[in-house]
């Protein structure tokens, strides 16, 4: 016979379930236009997230060179933010290894330019080459996804990325809207004008082909991963002065239901999709990755680096089936299909000249760089070991990866959270509205 106790765990698993908090209850299952689940992503998440957080902070992934001063292209207007959190520091001389700058932007591999062709500097099919060409008139470098970046300017400079870390800037109203303004309704595809959906949704987007669906999922987990490094790195005073800190109440008014017309899940789930694209790229590459040299001028903490870069791939590997880039640009359409998408990523890269706050421009623009190079890493054809990168490519690859990988770790911490607490509801009306305000690119600011 069952005894009371019996009776009472058996009544108590069927008439109350936990309840998962509203934000993550699409955090299950397959990830959309993948073939791995959610729970792999979180099993070998757990394993790689240490071992790359560790791998960021080596010399040769700290230091990034970069332009910030390049025009805007779009609008005359850009302005400056004066606020104080949106500054950078810059490393002087003495700060930066030798070989970096010396070599910061050299490839690993040795060329002999009269024996190089085109074709075989990224080994892309020639298809591909053909529709490359066709980008002659947006930049003189047709390969790659991103518009290159002029690190041998006199305007680079190198800046310390453990120094300048992804936060919280207060940037935000006109300035920041534009720039998602433009990225949405200017280069992410739409649907069909004559499909049942024209915004930009969960819903929406599968009127579309995969290769579009790839592009706005690739920006929306990327723009989701921005919003929870914001939420998860906030200004909190306490009596010791100002510290930074996770914000449950900033985390939930971006991605409760109640506050983004239902979307903000899905946006969630957008970024475990970004995050499986750049751990195919990293684990394509890596043959490449076993021959690169990480060249800082210090042998032994090079050879170190190229120890740990290969263990954390390998580690990756454990995820099974995580994102198949065969299945893209196929068919009669293939060549134009692929030209648009291009020019779309490329002009992304540029509006990220426009973004108005120092730190914000910084790490747009090196995540998108990352995921540009994971995306070149991809399309490319011919063995991954043969591509020919530069170190600038590597650098915002792994730390854009780190970006999404942090993103992950700081969803866990906000569900756990929620889990212990029920004062956390819908946003107040002001901060619905302040959510909604971008129609198709509801995320939130910079």
């Amino acid at each position: 016979m069952l005894s009371y106790l019996h009776i009472f765990c058996i009544l108590f698993c069927f008439v109350s379930p936990i309840e998962v908090p509203a934000c993550f209850r699409h955090l299950r299952g397959q990830v959309d236009d993948c073939y791995c689940r959610v729970e792999d992503v979180d099993r070998t998440h757990s394993v790689s997230f240490q071992p790359l957080a560790d791998l960021v902070t080596r010399n040769y992934f700290r230091y990034y060179k970069v332009n910030l001063d390049k025009p805007c292209i779009f609008w005359k207007d850009r302005g400056e933010c004066t606020r104080s959190t949106c500054a950078l520091k810059t490393c002087t001389e003495a700060e930066v290894p030798v070989g970096l700058a010396d070599n910061n932007n050299k490839s690993s591999h040795p060329t002999c330019e009269e024996e190089i062709e085109l074709s075989k500097i990224n080994k892309i099919s020639d298809d591909r080459i053909a529709a490359l060409k066709k980008l002659e008139e947006h930049a003189t470098d047709n390969i790659n996804f991103c518009v290159q970046e002029d690190e041998e300017s006199e305007k680079a400079e190198f800046y310390d990325l453990l120094q300048n870390p992804e936060r919280y800037t207060g940037y935000s109203g006109e300035p920041a809207r534009r720039i998602w303004r433009s990225i949405y309704q200017e280069n992410c595809f739409k649907p069909k004008k004559d499909s049942l959906f024209l915004d930009l949704s969960h819903k929406s987007i599968n009127y579309m082909c995969k290769e579009k669906r790839v592009f706005f999922r690739a920006v929306s987990g990327l723009h989701s991963s921005i919003s929870i490094h914001l939420a998860a790195k906030y200004p909190v005073q306490d009596f010791f002065g100002q510290k930074w800190g996770p914000n449950l109440a900033e985390f939930s008014r971006r991605f409760l239901p109640e506050s983004t017309d239902g979307e903000g899940p899905h946006w969630l789930k957008n970024l475990y999709f970004v995050y499986l694209v750049e751990m195919r790229a990293i684990t394509k590459a890596l043959p490449l990755w076993k021959k690169w040299e990480f060249y800082t001028g210090n042998a032994e903490e090079d050879t170190k680096t190229k120890e740990d870069v290969v263990g954390v791939v390998e580690s990756l590997l454990s995820c099974p089936d995580t994102f198949d880039e065969a299945q893209l640009f196929k068919g009669p359409a293939a060549n134009e299909i692929l030209n648009d998408f291009l020019v779309h990523f490329r002009n992304i890269t540029q509006i990220m000249d426009c973004v108005t706050c120092d730190k914000c421009r910084l790490w747009g623009k090196i995540q998108i760089r990352g995921l540009g190079t994971a995306l070149k890493i991809l399309v490319s054809g011919g063995k991954p070991e043969t591509l020919n990168l530069e170190r600038g490519e590597v650098v915002t690859l792994f730390n854009a990866f780190n970006q999404l990988s942090h993103s992950l770790h700081y969803v866990k911490k906000f569900k756990d959270e929620m889990d212990y607490r029920e004062d956390v509801g819908p946003p107040e009306e002001s901060d619905r509205k302040e959510a909604n305000i971008f129609s198709t690119f509801r995320h939130g600011e910079l």
